[in-house]
């Protein structure tokens, strides 16, 4: 037991490093934002003054607008330890190095939701969405961000060391991310059409599960490969 609650402390005081780290740059994250209130400024100037066009679209202009704002991002998530050699002594640390991948996932999911959700009223009355919408829209949220920043971490271990990684990396998660973006989207779109959104919902979820068991080991492997070069 004091075994469990010690590894317990050790995972948050870890996600709290991350945290902080992440906070105190806070440059990158006014810039995800930022990002995605202009791309989505850009959708709605696009679409003009036809209400219910927008209505119908607003969901998916808001999932769009968030993963291209998040993915220029995520190269830095692991980008920074790799060349410091934080991630050199973390392979070799007593510690599972998959243990603290994932709360480098989780903590970049705090770091990027939390803003997001504090200007989510903004973006609702921007994009007009409709009120029935709201609660489902902030859960999808939610869910789907801790999916993309597990698979932002997997993004980031392969494209460590390579001189080109921010052209890669969107290639290659973006397939990785469309379940999430089909299926976040399909909650709202169900609704819209009064039709229950749990179906769309426990398929979120159960991508997200998936992501979560995963990705700690996947990118443990592709760090100890990449460091090992």
């Amino acid at each position: 037991m004091p075994l469990e609650s010690n590894l317990i402390q050790i995972f948050f005081s870890h996600i709290k490093r991350e945290f902080l780290i992440n906070f105190r740059s806070l440059i990158d994250v006014i810039s995800i934002i930022s990002f995605m209130i202009l791309i989505v400024t850009l959708f709605v100037l696009g679409i003009g003054p036809f209400e219910e066009k927008l209505k119908f679209v607003s969901n998916a202009i808001f999932w769009i607008g968030l993963i291209l704002a998040i993915i220029p991002s995520l190269e830095k998530t692991l980008q920074r330890d790799y060349d410091d050699g934080w991630l050199d002594q973390t392979i070799t640390s007593p510690l599972p190095l998959e243990f603290i991948l994932l709360s480098k996932s989780i903590a970049y999911w705090l770091i990027i939701i939390v803003p997001l959700l504090i200007s989510f009223p903004f973006f609702v009355i921007l994009l007009n969405i409709s009120f029935k919408l709201i609660p489902w829209l902030f859960i999808s949220i939610i869910i789907g961000g801790l999916s993309i920043s597990l698979i932002g971490i997997i993004g980031s271990a392969l494209t460590l060391g390579a001189k080109r990684g921010n052209i890669l990396l969107p290639i290659l998660i973006i397939p990785l991310i469309i379940p999430i973006l089909v299926f976040g989207i399909g909650i709202s779109e169900t609704i819209t059409i009064n039709e229950s959104p749990k179906g769309n919902l426990f398929l979120l979820i159960g991508f997200t599960l998936i992501y979560l068991v995963i990705s700690p080991f996947i990118s443990a492997l592709l760090i100890r490969i990449a460091v090992s070069r």
